[in-house]
């Protein structure tokens, strides 16, 4: 997946897509808003850094702010209806019982090892347990180390997008967690790994630990609109904006756009247009978007399950443009995105359809402004996702784990997972089929 931020200027001519670390790539969107009595203000926060959502720490943990943590049992784990919870905030909150009973009798908690097997530079996690008592988190005996020597001793190893099976002795009860922010168009295939993998730790939300790009998550979970307080319409003159450097996508976004551009203007800025916007000067294309465009195409290079990067919730939702959206399926995007905050293409028949809804939408403030109303209704949190790892190593305890993947490459890129450059209307049967049966997923060794 290309980063946009990264991609725009010339160098946008680079082909491909990049695998990229979750803890390096990613960029970190934080929204913090307070209510007063005579006036509103909105903190916008931007964070484009190595270490956004696995490791930073800009703001009390929800379950210091909170107080509440406690054992959460079955909401931890994936069942037949994991699409209706991605159960990061039970993970995010939850203590095991046998570290509550040892604390309540004085007893020591034994710190769980956690090996990094690619090292610490592919996480960008800290060493030790400064990451767990840097967070804050509801259980800090984790101890994180990249020493493969230590391979007899982890509780877990942790695989960095690369299945390797670098030895054949394993010791009993360890787990396996392999780690993916790919789709599975770009990620290695998994057939040689049956039955070897306990955990995956990707963007799906059947994973046993969901590590989305963002996870948006409202305040009240009874408001998802609020009157809004300016014309998100004023003063943008230009229809739509697409940052692009991959030209070649499995899912044949530029063959849309091209077609789409028949029938309304489409600025295309990168290796795929006539248009440059020089990368040094990346804030200020990004302010040129949300000042001059009315759209953004927030087109993923690939349309498969879940799979939502920052090309919609930074690119998109950040720079106060309406993001047209191609991905993941129209589902996936209610359940990860703010309410009516996008345009799926799937709604539409053919691009010349959209384009005439885009003018439509163009030509009436008060319905652009419609799917501006989320503001303010909730922000972005960070997922604290070693908090949730050292939780969860704790969790299955002395019985550790019964999960294993018999056939981990059908779970990951199976049928209905998905689609090349078709429909999700037109697959909906295998579409139901994946939500309905976990392949590959097994429990009980």
């Amino acid at each position: 997946t290309e980063t946009e931020s990264q991609a725009i200027g010339r160098d946008w001519g680079q082909e491909g897509d990049n695998v990229r670390s979750h803890a390096t790539m990613r960029i970190h969107l934080r929204k913090v808003v307070t209510y007063g009595l005579l006036a509103l203000v909105v903190f916008v926060v931007f964070l484009l850094y190595n270490q956004n959502t696995l490791t930073s720490v800009d703001k009390e943990p929800p379950w210091i702010a909170s107080r509440k943590t406690r054992p959460l049992g079955s909401r931890l784990w994936p069942t037949i209806d994991y699409y209706d919870d991605d159960r990061i905030l039970a993970q995010m909150a939850h203590r095991p019982k046998s570290v509550l009973e040892k604390e309540k009798k004085g007893e020591s908690v034994k710190d769980k090892v956690i090996l990094a097997y690619h090292g610490y530079g592919s996480w960008g996690v800290q060493p030790g347990r400064k990451q767990f008592q840097d967070q804050k988190c509801p259980v800090q005996n984790c101890h994180v180390t990249d020493d493969r020597r230590r391979v007899n001793d982890a509780d877990i190893v942790m695989f960095h997008h690369s299945p390797s099976r670098p030895w054949a002795a394993r010791p009993p009860n360890q787990i396996w967690l392999l780690f993916m922010l790919e789709s599975p168009y770009h990620t290695p295939g998994l057939t040689g790994v049956n039955d070897v993998f306990n955990w995956t730790a990707t963007y799906r939300h059947d994973s046993v630990i969901v590590a989305p790009y963002e996870r948006f998550t409202l305040f009240n979970e009874s408001v998802r609109t609020l009157p809004l307080k300016k014309n998100y319409a004023a003063g943008k003159t230009k229809k739509i904006a697409w940052f692009v450097s991959n030209c070649g996508a499995r899912n044949g976004r530029r063959q849309y756009v091209e077609e789409l551009a028949k029938y309304i203007p489409v600025d295309i800025y990168g290796a795929c247009g006539p248009l440059r916007c020089p990368r040094h000067k990346a804030n200020d294309c990004f302010t040129m978007l949300t000042k001059d465009y009315k759209f953004y195409l927030s087109f993923e290079n690939s349309n498969c399950r879940d799979y939502i990067t920052e090309k919609f919730f930074v690119n998109g939702l950040m720079n106060d443009v309406l993001p047209i959206v191609m991905g993941a399926a129209p589902e996936d995007y209610k359940r990860a995105a703010p309410y009516h905050s996008f345009i799926h293409v799937d709604e539409f028949e053919t691009p010349k359809d959209l384009a005439e809804y885009l003018y439509k939408v163009d030509k009436n403030d008060t319905l652009y402004n419609e799917y501006f109303r989320w503001k303010g209704t909730g922000e972005n949190i960070n997922t604290f996702f070693w908090c949730r790892i050292c939780s969860m190593i704790h969790e299955v305890g002395e019985n550790n784990h019964s999960l294993v993947y018999h056939d981990l490459d059908r779970w990951w890129r199976g049928p209905g997972v998905c689609i090349g450059q078709s429909r999700w209307r037109d697959n909906r049967k295998t579409r139901d089929n994946v939500i309905i049966n976990k392949y590959g997923l097994g429990f009980g060794n």
